[in-house]
């Protein structure tokens, strides 16, 4: 006896409706995969048979009966290309920032700081061996200039000019 396979497309109307191995193959999923969407929601046009229209409007989360959208899918499109514009030309102002040197990369940034860190740090826990000499048997007023001498190095040394605080430039942009 000859067994004809079972067919995988059937036409109903103006509708074509894939099996569900057909519908799996066509979305690149698996047969189990359209049981999941089929329990979270997706339409089934019947037991064993899928309209991948439908399955598409579900997927994108435009099914035809959303009030936002109205079947309209020529808003919807004009929608999404607005969108991809607008992506595209964040993304291309970032671009040129980057060409023009006003944006630096946020760990050079960050490795920069903390070696200034590491600096002010290490000459502040200096001081408790170098400021106790110098300031033995001095006046309040001489402890006050040297401390303030000590203090002023310090921070010349913290605020420094370098590639993130360049003496009299705009400032860069920090991209994370």
């Amino acid at each position: 006896m000859i067994r004809l396979a079972k067919p995988n497309i059937k036409v109903e109307g103006d509708r074509i409706m894939l099996s569900t191995k057909r519908c799996a193959a066509f979305f690149g999923v698996t047969s189990k995969t359209m049981s999941e969407w089929k329990r979270s929601g997706c339409p089934q046009a019947g037991r064993g048979w899928w309209d991948p229209e439908e399955v598409y409007r579900w997927r994108c989360g435009l099914e035809s009966d959303s009030p936002d959208n109205d079947g309209n899918w020529q808003a919807v499109k004009l929608k999404a290309e607005a969108e991809y514009r607008k992506a595209k030309a964040a993304q291309e102002e970032i671009r040129l920032k980057v060409l023009e040197g006003r944006y630096i990369p946020f760990e050079q940034v960050q490795d920069a700081w903390a070696d200034r860190l590491v600096i002010c740090r290490t000459n502040m826990f200096g001081w408790v061996n170098t400021l106790p000499p110098l300031l033995e048997g001095m006046s309040r007023t001489e402890m006050e200039k040297i401390l303030g001498e000590e203090i002023r190095i310090l921070w010349e040394g913290y605020s420094r000019d370098g590639p993130f605080t360049p003496a009299g430039k705009k400032e860069k942009e920090v991209v994370r």
